[in-house]
């Protein structure tokens, strides 16, 4: 099927200067590149007749939005393999939007007309199929699927953006994402049954699963996650040094507003949070190494300074916890 799909960008050649890897092209795929003194853009999609194939790769060297225009209404099936943050697409007209989140799937109606797609600083890498929906069969979108709505999307609203909740595969999907990758890129004719029959598979784990394993991720709540994930690496480090304020750099987020996001879904600020895990790691090497080794394994150059936060949250210093831990032990 024909791509209807454009970013309003100029397209050059070879990017300017290169500032990040970008994944490998094909050779039955078309290839395209665009740039600006924000963005740099890789395009790369391959026509199936009932499905476009599609790669997306950008380099983000400032937040911004990418200019989108469509040729006609089509329905895509959207996976966010990498992104910094949520990816929103928005009307251009008013505030109708869809949103994406890092590492998730969803499926979107999204008409003809204009859109801007908001982009933080970072690297995205997106795949998308754009099915003819005629090739649905037409029991995926019975009453009982959480696909029903789509039957009605176009009928309903012409002009409006909608998806579905987070699409419910989630590792099965990166499974068929990548053998879409390694085999359908590299085009043969027989690949086309072989693209059909994985269409057909994802709808179908999709509407088996659906609700049933469906959990809808909140994007700031998945934002909150992955802060306490960033703050649980940092801390289980050998050596940890962890300034909480670089955090707003690799989320671009102020750290007023991390703070806050962060509260919101897990009562704790995120100094909390740290303390907190900084304790469960104090305790744990208290028993096998000197209260010297666990304060300098915990990120403090000084056993005094250590020694008074342990205090402070233990209620007895670190010599004192260690002795009775290895009394106990005997």
């Amino acid at each position: 099927m024909l791509k209807t799909f454009y970013f309003t960008l100029p397209k050059v050649d070879l990017f300017s200067k290169y500032q990040h890897h970008f994944l490998s092209s094909y050779a039955d795929t078309t290839f395209v590149r665009y740039e600006t003194d924000k963005i740099q853009l890789v395009d790369t999609y391959l026509d199936y007749h009932s499905v476009l194939i599609y790669r997306l790769e950008a380099y983000i060297a400032k937040s911004c939005n990418l200019p989108l225009k469509t040729d006609k209404s089509d329905f895509h099936l959207l996976y966010a393999i990498n992104a910094p943050s949520p990816i929103i697409i928005q009307n251009s007209k008013d505030e109708d939007q869809i949103i994406l989140p890092s590492s998730f799937g969803t499926y979107t109606y999204v008409p003809k007309g204009k859109y801007d797609i908001q982009l933080h600083q970072g690297y995205y890498l997106v795949y998308g199929l754009l099915i003819d929906v005629g090739f649905i069969r037409a029991h995926i979108l019975s009453s009982t699927s959480f696909l029903h709505e789509f039957r009605a999307a176009g009928k309903r609203d012409k002009k409006k953006l909608y998806q579905t909740p987070i699409w419910p595969i989630k590792e099965m999907t990166r499974f068929q994402i990548q053998r879409l990758e390694e085999i359908f890129f590299q085009y043969q004719p027989d690949h086309e049954y072989e693209v059909i029959k994985i269409m057909y598979t994802l709808f179908e784990i999709a509407k088996q699963k659906q609700f049933r394993m469906y959990i809808y991720v909140d994007p700031h709540e998945d934002l909150a996650r992955r802060v306490r994930i960033a703050i649980a690496d940092q801390v289980n480090q050998e050596f940890s040094n962890l300034s909480l304020s670089s955090l707003s750099l690799r989320f671009n987020l102020s750290h007023k507003r991390l703070i806050a996001i962060h509260k919101q879904y897990f009562k704790q600020t995120l100094l909390q949070y740290l303390h907190h895990l900084l304790i469960i790691k104090a305790k744990e090497k208290l028993t096998l190494y000197t209260v010297s080794e666990t304060a300098m394994y915990c990120g403090y150059s000084e056993v005094s300074s250590f020694s008074d936060f342990f205090f402070k949250k233990v209620g007895m210093r670190p010599s004192t916890y260690q002795q009775k831990i290895l009394k106990r032990k005997k």
